[in-house]
Parts: C-alpha cells; sequence; structure tokens
C-alpha cells in the first residue's frame, strides 16, 4: 500500500512598499511612504495572500514583521492544513505576545488560500453572504489648510459620499471650517488619533456637534485612563470611539461605559478571529462599531471588507489614498465597498 505524501503549506513574505497620492498626515507625524510586508502561502496549486501593516504607536514596524514571520518559518507554525486557522491562531499567540499586523498577515492569508480551495469567498465561508456593508468613508488627513480644501474639493469630484477628518493641531476648528465650505452637508466624522486632553476633547465635541459632525475618534491617548474616558463620554456633545485603546477583545470589555462604540482593526487584532471577537464583545456591551485599516493595499482592506456587513460603520480607504495600488480587490462605487465574485479574499496582483 503506498503512502500519500502531505503537502506542507510553504510560507513566503518579502517588503510591500507602498506611496500615498497625497502626503498622509495625522497627529504622530505625516509620510507618503508606508512600509508594509507581503506574505504568500503556498499549498500545491493555489496561494494564499495576505498583507501586514504595522504601526511603530502599536509596536510594531516592517523590521519587527520581518522578523516575527522569519520565526514562525522556522518553527514550522503554519503547518500543513490549510482549514486549521484557528489552531494556526493560537500557535501564533503561544509564540509570540502582540505584534498583531504579522499574525493578520499570516491569518488572512489563510482564509484565502482556504477559500480558493474551496472555490467560496471568505465571506461565504464564513456565513455572512448576502449582509451588505455600511458605507465607507474616505480620509482628509492633516496638512495646511489650503491644501486640506484641495483635498476636500478632489474627495467630492471623485464621488466620496462620507469624510473623516484628522485633527490634533493648533488649528483644527480651522480644518473643518475649510472642508464645511467645500462639503457644507456632507456626513463627517473626527478622528484626534490621541492628540487631546479630556478638557480639549469636550470643548471640540461642542465645535464639532455644531458643525454636523457624527463622532469623535480617539480623543484620548492610548493608554489614557479608563475613566478618563467616561469623564469625556459623559460630558461630550457626541459620541466618543476608541481606536487605539482597543485591540482585542478583552479591551472592549475594559472600557465597556467609557465609550459609545470601538474601532475594529485587523492590523490590531491579529487577523479576523480576533476581530470578530471584538466585534461580538462590542455588541454584547452594547456599542457600536467602525472598521478601520491602516494605509494598506486591496490585500487588508478587502480582507476587512469580507466581515464588515457586521459593523455600523466603514472607514476603509487605505487602498484608496494609493497613489499605485499593486493589487485589485474589493471595488469602490457609489459610497460601498464591493467584493469581487471570486474564491477567498478576491483578490489578483495587477
Amino acid at each position: 500500500m503506498t503512502g500519500t505524501k502531505t503537502l506542507a503549506i510553504e510560507l513566503e513574505f518579502e517588503h510591500l512598499n507602498l506611496r500615498t497620492a497625497h502626503p498622509f498626515g495625522i497627529s504622530y507625524g505625516t509620510s507618503s511612504d508606508t512600509e508594509n510586508v507581503l506574505v504568500r502561502l503556498r499549498y500545491d496549486k493555489h496561494v494564499g495572500l495576505g498583507e501586514a501593516a504595522p504601526a511603530e504607536y502599536h509596536g510594531e514596524t516592517r523590521e519587527t514583521v520581518m522578523a516575527v514571520l522569519s520565526e514562525f518559518k522556522k518553527a514550522g507554525l503554519v503547518g500543513d492544513d490549510p482549514f486549521a486557522i484557528v489552531e494556526v491562531s493560537r500557535r501564533m499567540d503561544r509564540l509570540v505576545a502582540g505584534h498583531g499586523s504579522a499574525k493578520a498577515a499570516i491569518e488572512m492569508a489563510l482564509h484565502d488560500l482556504a477559500g480558493k480551495i474551496v472555490g467560496q469567498p471568505v465571506s461565504s465561508m464564513l456565513g455572512l453572504k448576502g449582509l451588505k456593508p455600511p458605507m465607507t468613508d474616505f480620509t482628509i488627513g492633516i496638512d495646511s489648510l489650503d491644501v486640506v480644501e484641495k483635498k476636500t474639493k478632489e474627495a467630492l469630484q471623485a464621488g466620496y459620499k462620507i469624510l473623516k477628518v484628522k485633527q490634533g493641531t493648533s488649528y483644527d476648528k480651522e480644518i473643518i471650517k475649510r472642508v464645511r465650505k467645500v462639503a457644507p452637508d456632507m456626513p463627517l466624522r473626527v478622528d484626534a488619533n490621541g492628540a487631546w486632553t479630556p478638557k480639549r476633547a469636550i470643548e471640540m465635541s461642542k465645535f464639532l456637534a455644531d458643525n454636523q459632525v457624527q463622532f469623535i475618534e480617539q480623543p484620548l491617548p492610548k493608554a489614557a485612563h479608563k475613566e478618563d474616558f467616561r469623564y469625556v463620554r459623559e460630558n461630550s456633545a457626541l459620541p466618543i470611539f476608541a481606536d487605539e485603546s482597543v485591540c482585542l477583545a478583552k479591551d472592549v470589555a475594559r472600557l465597556a461605559g467609557c465609550v459609545d462604540g470601538v474601532v475594529v482593526k485587523l492590523a490590531k487584532t491579529g487577523g479576523l478571529l480576533e476581530a470578530l471577537r471584538v466585534i461580538h464583545t462590542a455588541r454584547a456591551h452594547g456599542m457600536e462599531l467602525m472598521f478601520g485599516c491602516m494605509i494598506e493595499s486591496s490585500i487588508g482592506v478587502t480582507a476587512a471588507a469580507h466581515i464588515s456587513a457586521l459593523v455600523d460603520h466603514l472607514d476603509l480607504d487605505g487602498a484608496m489614498l494609493l497613489a499605485n495600488d499593486p493589487f485589485h480587490g474589493a471595488e469602490y462605487k457609489d459610497g460601498y465597498l464591493t467584493l469581487r465574485d471570486l474564491p477567498g479574499l478576491g483578490v489578483t496582483e495587477r
């Protein structure tokens, strides 16, 4: 009797250099170049794609991602079963704590691989077929007032339906006024990326409410005490969402009653599995949800889009901010990201 050779999953990874169409500014700084990592998982004739989008304010760089992925490869961590996604996720957590974007790249590539093997989209494999996601916004980064006005005009011309405006400057109010000058009726949300004090956040909430802003994302620093968030929430004229302060489901529980909503990102959760736990934990605590992203190609954005119908708001514009996306994934049309009718993530290389 002849035995059947077991196929191993081959892990490959390389630098993925991305450039934004305009310099992208947030309270942490401004950059045009983003250093991500592309992951490929090869199994038989199939290739699963994944992307790591590290952020220094979450303790990751491209160098740390490459080092962690090297350890995963050395340990043979991915194994030989493309459908053992939960087990691989547990192995990653046992081997190293944190490093969410590195883990997310592996996990989304496994979901892509499994979907391609069975010929089904990831959303269908997760039982989410037929659900319609909310509209996604488009982000106006920090810049000079004239450039902010120019970017807003370009966003309107491109057909974007909702804007997210970055804050965290000495001229935050002037930024909003310039945006409103161009887009007086467009839905707006604001992201301070942790730049404000509680007093400043409360003061700004009243100004932003007068300018018809929907909610404020991460007004306080990442490590702010939960009671500071509670104080801001109780005195804010607008709902408060936590982003940098929430990576895992346990963080959601910690901030229950202190914020109105949380922002889930694959680069923070370590993949779709923990992202689903974050979503369900937030729902159990009566919170709203927004799905966000880093500056990413269509790989990372499309992976998030497969479970985006479970949230209330979308900020999946990472690929739309790029000068040249090297991948083709979920397509933007009339406010919505639409998944392509392809197996796995539905992403192809251009």
